[in-house]
């Protein structure tokens, strides 16, 4: 039996973006995996502002034989919006084992941010050998994509949260520096001296008080006056008034 191809699965999905594209609130973004004619499409993540992360797994398949061409895949990120959504950034990579990481680019070529995941599988793959068949089935007027993959003689089977099981599951580890904006508040206390004015008034009651201190005499002048003349005495001696 002929070999259709290798299935790739897609986990660890994070997201880190440099601008919020949202004017009112936070942006809730998803993301598009495009290969070929297969388009698988994420949940989306309310309110994740310039960091978000997808726990699901996804699948694509590259065709056999085609070398590596074959293997150019694109990511776009979107921003849910009630009206149209917009694109946040998109780029490309390829479908080969081992984590990726990303550059989002908008469609002027500014960076906007970058996405990274983890890619597994793809060797062995096919119908040919019992590994496996994925179909990606997209429906238009949800806008949601179910990613389901056939295992046909996996080594070990689970079950993703898009209901289909997954022949291989990879978990890792990453570091991420992310900026924290802190608000550091200044408490000062002011002094502000004020210059007022003031106005007295002086009103007279109409009762006096004589004061000893400070009393003064001055003299005005003499005259003299006679009041009284003596008459002489006839006899002699004293005058007789």
């Amino acid at each position: 039996m002929a070999t259709s191809g290798q299935v790739f699965t897609i986990s660890g999905i994070s997201g880190e973006f440099l601008k919020d594209h949202d004017l009112i609130g936070k942006q809730d973004p998803y993301v598009i995996f495009e290969h070929g004619h297969q388009k698988v499409e994420t949940s989306v993540i309310k309110s994740a502002g310039l960091n978000a992360t997808w726990t699901e797994t996804y699948t694509l398949e590259a065709p056999a034989g085609q070398g590596a061409v074959a293997n150019e895949a694109k990511v776009m990120v979107y921003n849910k919006n009630l009206l149209a959504d917009g694109l946040i950034g998109q780029g490309t990579f390829k479908l080969t084992n081992g984590p990726q990481r990303v550059l989002l680019m908008n469609k002027k070529g500014t960076e906007q941010g970058q996405i990274v995941f983890n890619v597994s599988g793809g060797a062995g793959s096919g119908v040919a050998g019992g590994a496996s068949r994925s179909a990606a089935v997209t429906t238009g007027a949800t806008g949601t994509t179910t990613t389901k993959t056939d295992c046909v003689s996996c080594q070990k089977t689970t079950t993703s949260s898009t209901g289909g099981p997954v022949c291989d599951t990879k978990t890792f580890t990453k570091v991420e520096d992310r900026p924290i904006v802190k608000e550091v508040k200044t408490y000062v206390k002011e002094h502000h001296p004020v210059e007022k004015e003031f106005v007295i008034e002086t009103k007279p009651t109409g009762q006096e008080r004589e004061l000893t201190e400070g009393r003064t005499t001055e003299h005005l002048g003499t005259q003299e006056k006679i009041v009284q003349v003596t008459k002489p005495n006839p006899c002699g001696g004293v005058p007789t008034s």
